[in-house]
């Protein structure tokens, strides 16, 4: 796998999949629910499923700032495949958290050089925004685990050549004692449903059942007391909360676009209402322009502030307001700009047709309710601000 080693030449590259592959089947994705294969591959393909990785295990060593970025500009051409990549960049991050170079190294160049796309499986029917609540197992054997996990909720499910699996750690006395396992899709009885969403309708975030046999090798840590919960969230995260923030600005920039596209182009007969021939004339579509771009330089503002603290190197607990912020503040603003936008664009923003905003708007709602969902961020904010709890001790 190539990868272009200016950041000038990468955004070039990207320039040409969103050009060439992301954007033209977007529309397609959205209608009929298919998995956006064709752009993950030409990501792989450009080297971008290792952007996050050092340059030393094969990758481009790209910063966080970089990585929302190319977030937000996919999610600007389609949310399905900016999902699907945010979760695989997530997930990479518990790889990258390995302490042993060697073994780091290892699963990073299988990783890369056979350009798999990974993801994670951890919530659970049970569980919920409580990710951490697990009951999936994995039992010791003579040649590793077996692993028996029901997971809900699994972007790229069915689709994903790895999975990065939580359970709880064997031995374990509680749900907070984690293991986490890299499991390939040709391990064991793997089985996972089809999704239906009203938007993202090709990132299948759908349930996946584990019933795999995995040599120790795939395990990727555990550790009781807590210990394997903490490394889980300190590596995935700053980087998860970043990636779906990067991806509801992306919603909101398109929809945003795509109503000036609409206001600057619209024109009426005569001038009935006395403001002009022109939609852009009329105050209210000029206020609701207005409403979107306040709204987007702020979750253009947060998210680069959280990408800069990522690159810096804050520990999860600076980390926690912040990046939990960020997601629900991205989250509300992209279902608002996207209502605005069709408000300001007119009834033909509702259909399916010449504009996209309704696609935007259905994508957007997803944000909300996206784990940990909004309710229960609010709710962590303030056990955080108020009592100086550890996000460790949720």
């Amino acid at each position: 796998m190539h990868v272009p080693p200016d950041r000038t030449d990468r955004a070039r590259a990207l320039d040409a999949v969103i050009h060439d592959v992301v954007a033209p089947a977007a529309g397609e994705v959205d209608q009929t629910g298919a998995f956006p294969s064709a752009g993950i591959k030409a990501l792989g393909e450009a080297g971008f499923l290792g952007l996050s990785v050092p340059v030393e295990d094969g990758g481009a060593g790209a910063s966080a700032r970089e990585f929302g970025e190319t977030v937000t500009r996919l999610a600007e051409a389609c949310a399905s495949t900016a999902m699907v990549y945010v979760m695989h960049v997530t997930a990479l991050s518990s790889f990258l958290a390995i302490p042993e170079a060697g073994r780091r190294r290892d699963h990073l160049r299988a990783i890369l050089d056979n350009r798999w796309l990974v993801t994670e499986a951890i919530s659970e029917p049970g569980s919920g925004s409580q990710w951490w609540s697990v009951s999936s197992t994995a039992e010791p054997t003579a040649d590793g685990y077996r692993i028996t996990a029901d997971k809900s909720f699994a972007t790229s499910a069915g689709h994903a050549d790895l999975y990065v699996v939580s359970t709880r750690a064997p031995g374990a006395t509680g749900d907070r004692d984690h293991a986490v396992f890299a499991v390939r899709a040709d391990q064991g009885e793997i089985t996972s449903g089809t999704w239906q969403g009203l938007g993202l309708a090709g990132n299948s975030s759908t349930w996946i059942r584990f019933r795999s046999e995995v040599g120790p090798e795939a395990r990727l840590y555990a550790g009781t007391d807590g210990d394997g919960l903490r490394r889980y969230n300190e590596a995935n995260q700053p980087v998860y909360h970043l990636g779906v923030s990067s991806a509801y600005l992306g919603i909101a920039t398109a929809a945003h676009r795509a109503a000036l596209g609409r206001i600057r182009s619209r024109r009426y007969t005569g001038d009935p209402a006395g403001f002009g021939a022109r939609l852009g004339d009329y105050p209210v579509a000029r206020r609701h322009v207005g409403e979107n771009a306040i709204k987007i330089a702020g979750i253009r503002a947060m998210t680069a502030d959280l990408a800069r603290r990522v690159d810096r190197g804050q520990q999860l607990e600076e980390l926690a307001v912040p990046m939990t912020a960020c997601k629900v503040a991205a989250a509300e603003a992209a279902s608002a700009v996207a209502r605005e936008a069709m408000m300001a664009s007119g009834g033909i923003a509702y259909s399916r047709g010449p504009l996209t905003i309704e696609r935007h708007l259905r994508d957007a709602l997803a944000a909300s309710l996206m784990g940990p969902n909004d309710d229960f961020c609010k709710e962590l904010i303030g056990r955080l601000e108020i009592d100086g709890t550890s996000y460790h001790d949720l």
